[in-house]
């Protein structure tokens, strides 16, 4: 079967210039586009009609979900005592498609609850899928024990690598200021924040364990 990418746009700020330019020239041009409540709007904005919305259409407004209706997009409406998020819905609903790239799209500014519940949900399908996130200005990857994670970056830019879900082992780095060689990140301490990239690829290898390996360009961090 062939690979299938899911783009899926959340709520919260409107997504950053280098979110849209990934997904308007580097996404599939095929691929299945999830709006979870509010990120309907911005969908459309990045020139992107949804196949899907799903959620509890508590923050969608009432002209974007008739709009949606007018459209026929398939609308997947819970109830909002429900037991997992908007994002948790779209991403169960991308594993269900068995799509095998998830990219999850927000300009972030959501509350902080919802922003940390979403990091971490990510990592629910990341055995399955390969799973990426443009969050604010930055660019998230799920790194798990499966593969090496290649990543192209610029020389320059803020590297973080953050263990969820307990300690990542056996961290191996390239292409860093400060790399690593068969080392531990271990939760709850900072010991993999703002690392530096000294290449424009960088390559990240665990053992066991999972991280997000988080990339804010350069000039993002000088504003």
């Amino acid at each position: 079967m062939a690979p299938r990418q899911a783009i899926i746009f959340i709520g919260g700020d409107p997504p950053h210039d280098n979110a849209h330019a990934f997904v308007m020239s580097d996404a599939d041009p095929h691929a299945v586009i999830i709006a979870a409540d509010s990120g309907w709007e911005y969908a459309l904005m990045a020139q992107k009609t949804p196949w899907y919305l799903i959620g509890d259409m508590d923050s969608i407004s009432r002209d974007h979900l008739r709009d949606a209706m007018d459209r026929e997009v398939e609308i997947i409406e819970h109830s909002p005592d429900k037991d997992h998020t908007d994002t948790e819905l779209a991403l169960r609903l991308a594993h269900d498609l068995k799509c095998t790239t998830i990219h999850v799209v927000t300009g972030g500014g959501d509350r902080f609850d919802h922003v940390l519940a979403m990091v971490h949900s990510l990592v629910n399908v990341a055995e399955e899928a390969t799973v990426t996130a443009h969050i604010g200005q930055s660019f998230v990857r799920i790194s798990t024990p499966q593969d090496v994670t290649t990543l192209n970056v610029s020389t320059g830019d803020t590297v973080s690598l953050i263990p969820l879900g307990g300690h990542a082992k056996g961290v191996t780095t390239s292409g860093l200021k400060w790399n690593l060689k068969r080392e531990t990140l271990k939760a709850f301490e900072s010991r993999g924040v703002s690392n530096v990239a000294t290449d424009t690829t960088i390559t990240v290898r665990i053992r066991t364990g999972t991280l997000a390996i988080i990339v804010t360009p350069q000039e993002s961090d000088t504003q």
